[in-house]
């Protein structure tokens, strides 16, 4: 892709780029891991995937093939987090991750809790752990922070920072990982899928 120059009066001229940040995908399978073929239907553009047989597959039984830590796992549809465990969830000095984000979501928080008003607010610690949010198959970073005396909870993904490491100056695609790092990560995806 050619650059585009601007010229900053009184500065110089700089050539820019637009980044385009592509979504990784899995592959769509019916519950048995079997591929599945997606075709658009009817006047209101219904998607439809059929199996191999050519039987259609309803939407709540689609699964996606996840391949975690050289594990291939075939999981229905996320449903949002309504619990972590302790071990899952880690103690962060510094909520930077927030900030270099290439995707993030905002959720306001309240809490009766001291030990977690206590950690965030007055300790200005930050917890993150993996959450799902919604019905679909996004796997958020979510930090529970301290924001100007608040509890917020972003919900990242990706990183930028780490994302720029990798390329040179012509970089014109990032990727979002589709899981974000976190210890057992496996063991998370299979909480998460119940599998």
């Amino acid at each position: 892709m050619v650059a585009k120059s601007v010229k900053l009066g009184g500065y110089g001229v700089i050539m820019i780029n637009p980044i385009a940040v592509k979504e990784q995908d899995w592959e769509t399978v019916d519950p048995s891991g079997n591929p599945v073929t997606a075709k658009v239907e009817g006047t209101r553009a219904k998607t439809v995937y059929y199996n191999t047989s050519g039987v259609a597959i309803p939407n709540n039984q689609l699964c996606k093939k996840i391949e975690v830590e050289d594990e291939v796992i075939i999981a229905p549809k996320f449903g949002p987090t309504k619990e972590v465990a302790n071990e899952d969830i880690e103690v962060l000095d510094d909520n930077s991750i927030i900030y270099s984000a290439l995707e993030r979501k905002f959720y306001a928080v309240t809490t009766d809790h001291e030990r977690i008003k206590d950690l965030v607010l007055k300790q200005n610690k930050s917890l993150k752990t993996a959450m799902t949010y919604g019905s679909g198959w996004k796997v958020w970073s979510a930090v529970l922070t301290n924001w100007n005396g608040k509890l917020l909870l972003v919900a990242c993904r990706g990183d930028l920072v780490k994302e720029l490491e990798k390329y040179s100056e012509d970089t014109v695609e990032l990727q979002i990982e589709v899981l974000p790092q976190a210890k057992n990560m496996k063991k998370l995806v299979k909480a998460m899928a119940m599998v």
